[in-house]
């Protein structure tokens, strides 16, 4: 695989909607020699618009894409690292049903939900390889010092060398190197999770998390400067947007014995999109339940329905029962109508009492940025 073709598999990924390769961004990928990606975690179209409507960001803003569903981290960094829907790769959440582990894993920490002791290999729960070590050119991955050498990072970003940083101050560097170490061209990629985790514990309209995005235009708009010399196509976007959901409407599932009832072990997916594995005698009235328990917060329905309709992306009906994504996504999954989560708690774990959110279909989570610059100036 090319570096062209590896980038734009990246950004050809969608879960309800075609991909639509953006001409002016193919023949930009076409005749750069390196491309730098850059991941805002979090910072969607509506947190840019918000937070740094006329910055460095939105001058170099090329066009909107749209997030895997769920719209979270988990599905949508494990598609930039393998360049396939999560129907392909099979990492639809931050919580999956293992049948490996015989219990319910975090994705991305590679742990046991309520045991962070147990830790799950990640060869062991993945069939899939990052597109990088298929590739011609050398990669490199830029990551919080906190995950640059955990499990997971170790296999998504195989094939890539690792660099790890502390502050934002010192990735710019980085990215200089890599490129000078790399003269023939070279993929270099950037995680930056900051207005995540602040979005999370805030809000993302806090004014901690409004001045998170302020540091990163500036930081994107140094980094494109410093590259104005250099043969690399510079790239931003995120892996979804944002909703600040009220204290009243983060429900608990302990509070609705009902739907509890119903579950065969504890909720997976994510707070906004949970996925329930109900007990087969309970199937065909879970959602009159689910309605007569919270009433219209949540739409249900059959993951196989929705795996078949492409919501995890596009998949040939024959082939659909045999992804690894099937056995993972429950029998059921709450779709929100409105901006409400529903958690559990299981022993060893509290459960969070986040502001910020996502993994839902609205605009806010769903619609995300895809910002260009080319020697210093924007691609359009």
């Amino acid at each position: 695989m090319n570096l062209a073709a590896g980038i734009a598999g990246r950004f050809a990924v969608r879960s309800t909607l075609p991909a639509v390769p953006d001409p002016i961004l193919v023949e930009a990928l076409a005749r750069a020699r390196s491309v730098v990606t850059v991941l805002f975690d979090g910072v969607g179209e509506r947190q840019l618009a918000t937070h740094v409507p006329r910055g460095a960001l939105a001058r170099y803003r090329l066009r909107t894409l749209r997030s895997v569903f769920p719209s979270s981290t988990a599905p949508a960094v494990t598609s930039l690292a393998t360049a396939a829907p999560p129907a392909e790769h099979g990492n639809p959440a931050w919580l999956i049903w293992s049948d490996r582990a015989r219990a319910i894993v975090r994705t991305l920490p590679m742990d046991v939900r309520g045991d962070r002791r147990r830790a799950v290999s990640a060869a062991e729960t993945w069939s899939w390889r990052p597109w990088p070590e298929r590739a011609a050119a050398p990669s490199f991955a830029i990551l919080p010092r906190e995950i640059a050498d955990s499990e997971y990072s170790r296999h998504a970003y195989g094939g890539s060398s690792r660099l790890a940083y502390a502050r934002l101050d010192e990735i710019a560097p980085m990215v200089v190197d890599a490129l000078r170490a790399a003269p023939q061209g070279a993929s270099v990629f950037v995680y930056l999770p900051q207005f995540d985790a602040t979005s999370h514990e805030a809000g993302w309209q806090s004014d901690a998390a409004a001045q998170v995005v302020r540091d990163f235009d500036g930081w994107f708009a140094a980094l494109v400067e410093r590259l104005r010399d250099v043969d690399a196509l510079v790239l931003g976007t995120a892996d979804h947007g944002f909703v600040d959901v009220a204290a009243r409407d983060q429900l608990r599932l302990e509070d609705f014995p009902e739907i509890a009832a119903c579950l065969e072990h504890p909720l997976c997916g994510e707070p906004r999109v949970p996925f329930c594995q109900v007990r087969a005698e309970r199937r065909e009235r879970f959602a009159e339940v689910v309605a007569a328990s919270v009433g219209d917060a949540f739409a249900v329905h059959e993951s196989d329905a929705l795996l078949r309709a492409g919501w995890f992306g596009r998949v040939h009906d024959s082939r659909a029962a045999s992804l690894p994504i099937a056995g993972r996504i429950g029998t059921h999954v709450l779709v929100p109508t409105r901006c409400v989560t529903l958690v559990d708690t299981v022993e060893g774990e509290r459960a969070p009492r986040f502001i910020g959110m996502h993994g839902g279909t609205s605009d806010d989570e769903m619609r995300v940025p895809l910002v260009a610059a080319w020697r210093g100036e924007p691609l359009a």
